[in-house]
């Protein structure tokens, strides 16, 4: 199809004047000055040819770099109507170039940006004919969402009015996914800060604090506000000044650091805290500042204050429990040789006077002498029991495991042996192991049993039992009998040394037994207690740690 510019075909014109002879001058003289125009029409049309020539591949250009360039352009009319898109536009949004075209450029926004576009953008861009960088949401054709920044320019006609506009869209979905996942990264550091348990800050190059969160604020018993802009060094005890201001001067140097202070609070209270500190550089390396991390450690402070004065004194009870077992070794060399010679005077005499003048004594004269060597026999026990009963609380402690069952069979059989005629019922648990000193364990299972067996002795069938329950999550053992029992309002005196809480015509004792079981027990780790009633029988229960 011919261009409107361009004329119909012709025959060329020639190019130098035709030999044509007329009568006329006048008319050849027209004739001539007719050719020349023809010439000058016949050039200005091969010029204007060129030019549409050329700006026809000028369009070409335009329209081609319009089309294929990767970005996302589009042109629309006065009515906001789609005049055309380049295929990038189609090809990120999803559509076809048909399906578009002619349509509202808000169509492909989503609902907030379309609102935000007709009622902010639109028309301040119909005033001024320009806006940018302007964040929109536009709508895929499969519902996918796409974030760009849109540029725009209008087109305006000799009277001002918009003809058309251009616009370039700049995909940013990655981009404001970053500045969103970097949002929530911050907003969770700032939460983490300032819901933290330990005192922030941040101070500049001139040691003034740029940020405090507001547990370090709390420390000073002072709002943020008002710890923001002041000098670290304010808050620091005056007589740690020199020090503190020394090792701010070293994170100019690069040094992060780790030590105590003493922080004043408002109205004058100090506290003790503790103070991590590193070194902040600029994007050059230049110092620019320190951050820290302060924690409050008065409580620390003082409780190791009171550990010290509670060591102190551990100490000086140390010493002086050293000195009593000095004492106690001391005592039971003076029990075991200064009261053993007289004792044994007394029983040899005793017994020499029974066997050369016995038969001719006196009956009552030979009672006392009787009396008398009992009395000694009785007291050497006494002794015997004494040295026991303190050498029980010094020594070490071999622990391994014991077949517990095995030892409570051996020593009941000890007992029957002793008294065969007794009529006894034995209830053993098979299986029973633990834990402990064998050697000590044996002198609480002996002195339980015993009394086991010596308070039930008045029972026409003796009662005796051994097993283990479940306490508070550990194995408690216990001797159980049903013999004499005792009062629970007189538990107390139960363990304490020679305390009986029975007579000791009715039942024969020294009262140092229970007290040696207790310590025993002690030195394990465990707890030893009793149940009983009066003539029911009783129950002693023990743990070993």
């Amino acid at each position: 199809m011919q261009d409107d510019l361009t004329p119909e075909p012709r025959e060329k014109l020639p190019k130098a004047p035709l030999d044509i002879s007329l009568p006329d001058p006048k008319a050849a003289l027209l004739l001539q000055d007719l050719q020349r125009r023809l010439a000058t029409v016949e050039a200005e049309n091969a010029q204007l040819r060129r030019v549409i020539e050329s700006q026809r591949s000028v369009e070409e250009g335009y329209r081609s770099l319009y089309n294929d360039t990767p970005v996302m352009l589009h042109s629309i009319d006065r009515n906001g109507l789609l005049l055309g898109v380049s295929n990038y536009w189609v090809e990120v949004l999803g559509y076809q170039r048909e399906e578009v075209i002619g349509r509202k450029s808000t169509d492909f926004l989503t609902e907030e940006s379309r609102r935000y576009a007709e009622e902010v953008v639109l028309p301040e861009f119909f005033r001024t004919g320009f806006c940018c960088n302007v964040h929109y949401q536009m709508v895929k054709k499969s519902g996918e969402l796409l974030d760009v920044l849109l540029v725009a320019s209008a087109e305006l006609g000799p009277q001002g009015e918009l003809l058309r506009s251009f616009a370039v869209m700049t995909d940013v979905t990655e981009w404001k996914a970053a500045e969103k996942a970097l949002k929530e990264s911050e907003e969770r550091y700032r939460m983490i800060v300032e819901t933290s348990q330990e005192g922030i800050l941040a101070v500049d190059a001139e040691g003034r604090v740029s940020y405090a969160n507001r547990q370090f604020a709390e420390m000073l018993g002072l709002e943020v506000g008002d710890v923001v802009g002041r000098l670290f060094l304010e808050f620091v005890d005056d007589c740690l000044h020199d020090e503190i201001a020394a090792k701010m001067k070293s994170r100019e140097k690069g040094l992060s650091e780790h030590y105590e202070t003493i922080l004043l609070r408002n109205g004058g209270s100090r506290i003790w805290a503790s103070v991590s500190a590193i070194p902040v550089k600029g994007p050059s390396g230049e110092f620019t500042g320190a951050f820290a991390m302060v924690s409050d450690i008065t409580k620390r402070k003082q409780a190791a204050e009171e550990i010290e004065v509670l060591h102190t004194h551990l100490s000086a009870r140390a010493c002086e429990m050293e000195l009593a077992n000095e004492e106690l070794e001391a005592f039971s060399y003076t029990v075991s040789h200064d009261l053993r010679r007289p004792l044994t005077a007394i029983n040899g005499f005793s017994q020499v006077l029974l066997e050369l003048y016995g038969p001719g004594m006196d009956p009552q004269c030979r009672e006392y002498v009787r009396e008398i060597l009992n009395g000694s026999i009785r007291m050497n026990h006494l002794i015997d029991t004494l040295i026991n009963f303190s050498r029980r609380n010094t020594g070490e402690s071999v622990r391994e495991e014991v077949d517990i069952t095995g030892l409570v069979e051996e020593l009941c059989a000890e007992l029957k042996r002793a008294e065969p005629q007794r009529n006894v019922s034995l209830l053993i648990q098979p299986g029973v192991r633990g834990v402990a000193d064998a050697h000590l364990l044996r002198v609480v299972l002996d002195n339980l049993l015993g009394n086991a067996w010596k308070y039930s002795a008045k029972k026409e069938l003796s009662e005796i039992a051994f097993g283990t329950i479940d306490h508070q999550g550990k194995t408690a053992y216990f001797v159980r009998d049903n013999g004499a029992g005792f009062d629970m309002a007189l538990g107390d005196l139960l363990f304490k040394p020679f305390q009986r809480l029975h007579d000791a015509r009715d039942f024969e004792g020294t009262g140092i037994g229970l007290a040696s079981v207790q310590r025993i027990i002690q030195r394990h780790g465990g707890q030893i207690w009793a149940e009983s009633e009066p003539g029911q029988g009783a129950t002693f229960y023990f743990t070993l740690g």
